[in-house]
C-alpha cells in the first residue's frame, strides 16, 4: 500500500477538496467549465478509478484517510506516553473566533424602498443577494438590518482571488502549539450568526461550491475534518457589482439559491435624499452635484465612459464644499474626475461637468 502527498496550495489541492465538498452532479466537464485544469480533472477521476479509498460516484465523492503502520505506531507510542503524564492532549486544538458586535441603528440611516421586501424575505428564511453599482447603500442595509434584528454580522470581502480556504479557517503555530483558526464564516454558520459576503463575483469556483454547500441541501458545512449542519438562525447575505471589472458572471444555480434584489443608479429623488442623508443640506449648489452624478451615469450607461459614478464619491465633493469651502465644480473635478485614469474618459466626464456648469450659469438647473 503507497501513501501520497500532494503539494499544498496547487491547483489539483483545490481540485480534491472542491470535488470532496461537492453533492451533487459529479461531471469531469462539470470542474472543467468551473475553471480547473482539463488534465488535473482528468487525473483525479483516473486516481478514483484505481483507488479503494477514494471514489467518485455520479452524486457525491468520499474518501477514507489511509495512515501508514509507522505513523500508527508512532502515535499509539506518544498516545501511551501522554497518559502517564498530566499534560495537554496531543494534536492541533481548534480556536472559534469572538462574537462579533451587534451594531446600532444610525439615526441618520433612511430606508430603501426595498427594505421592508428584505426583511420578510430573511424572516422568511430566504438568503439575499443584492446587485448594483457600488455606492449606493448595499452593504449598509444589510448592516442596519442586522442591527435592528440584533443578530451579530460576519463582513467578509471577496476580493479576487477570494478561495474555500478563506471561508474555513486555517491552522496556525501559537506558542510551539498547532492550532486551528475558524474562519469567521464558519462560525456563523454553525452559531446562527449573518455573513455579509461583498463583491462575491470576485470569488474563485471552489469558494462559490463551498457556499452552495450551506445554502442548498443537505445545508452542512465541512472543516476541518467535521461536517456540522447549519444553524437555522444563519443567513448569507451577497453583494456584488455585474459590471465591476476583474469580476465573472455567477453560475445561475447559485444566483437561484438567493432572493434576488437588483438595483440601478438612484433616480433624481433618490440620489438627492441620499447625499442629504450623509450631510448635504438645501443650497444653490446642490443641484449641481445631483445634475452632474445623473449624466455623470448616463454616459456610463451609454458606453461613452467605462467609469461608473458613484454616490460615495459625490459624498466627498460634499465634504469639500461643505467642510473645506471648496467651489462645487472644483469639489467634483477633485472627488470624482481625479479618479479616472483613462485619459480620453477625463476628457468626456470634464465635458459632462462643463454642460452643468453652463446649464447652471444660465439658471437652468
Amino acid at each position: 500500500m503507497y501513501t501520497f502527498r500532494i503539494k499544498p496550495g496547487t491547483d489539483f489541492e483545490e481540485l480534491v477538496d472542491t470535488v470532496l465538498q461537492a453533492d451533487d452532479g459529479l461531471a469531469r466537464n462539470r470542474f472543467v467549465a468551473d475553471g480547473f485544469p482539463a488534465r488535473d480533472v482528468v487525473t483525479l477521476f483516473r486516481i478514483a478509478e484505481v483507488s479503494d479509498n477514494l471514489t467518485i460516484g455520479r452524486h457525491g465523492a468520499s474518501y477514507t484517510e489511509v495512515m501508514p503502520q509507522t505513523v500508527i505506531q508512532q502515535a499509539e507510542r506518544v498516545e501511551a506516553t501522554l497518559s502517564r503524564v498530566d499534560t495537554q492532549p496531543v494534536g492541533p486544538t481548534v480556536k472559534w473566533p469572538d462574537v462579533p458586535v451587534v451594531g446600532n441603528v444610525a439615526d441618520w440611516f433612511r430606508r430603501p424602498s426595498w427594505y421592508d421586501r428584505m426583511r420578510a424575505m430573511v424572516e422568511s428564511g430566504k438568503h439575499i443577494s443584492i446587485a448594483g453599482p457600488p455606492g449606493i447603500g448595499k452593504s449598509t442595509a444589510v448592516e442596519q438590518l442586522a442591527a435592528e434584528m440584533g443578530k451579530p454580522l460576519v463582513h467578509i470581502g471577496g476580493n479576487a482571488g477570494f478561495r474555500k480556504r478563506d471561508l474555513t479557517g486555517n491552522t496556525q503555530l501559537v506558542n510551539s502549539h498547532t492550532q486551528f483558526m475558524v474562519a469567521e464564516y464558519v462560525a456563523a454558520v454553525t452559531n446562527g450568526w449573518w455573513a455579509k459576503i461583498d463583491e462575491v463575483n470576485a470569488a474563485e469556483p471552489d469558494a462559490l461550491m463551498f457556499l452552495n454547500a450551506q445554502i442548498a441541501p443537505p445545508h452542512t458545512v465541512n472543516f476541518y475534518g467535521m461536517s456540522v449542519p447549519v444553524h437555522p438562525d444563519f443567513r448569507l447575505f451577497v453583494t456584488y457589482n455585474p459590471g465591476l471589472v476583474g469580476t465573472k458572471p455567477l453560475p445561475p444555480a447559485f444566483k437561484d439559491r438567493f432572493f434576488p434584489i437588483k438595483l440601478g443608479f438612484p433616480n433624481e429623488n433618490q440620489l438627492r435624499k441620499l447625499l442629504e442623508a450623509n450631510g448635504m443640506s438645501t443650497n444653490d449648489w446642490t443641484d449641481v452635484v445631483v445634475k452632474f452624478g445623473l449624466k455623470a451615469w448616463e454616459i456610463h450607461k451609454k458606453g461613452r465612459c467605462r467609469y461608473q459614478i458613484t454616490p460615495r464619491r459625490l459624498m466627498d465633493a460634499v465634504l469639500l464644499v461643505t467642510m473645506a469651502g471648496e467651489d462645487v465644480f472644483a469639489a467634483l473635478e477633485q472627488s470624482v474626475i481625479s479618479m479616472i485614469d483613462n485619459a480620453a474618459e477625463v476628457r468626456v466626464m470634464k465635458d459632462v461637468l462643463k454642460s452643468v456648469k453652463q446649464e447652471f450659469e444660465f439658471g437652468r438647473l
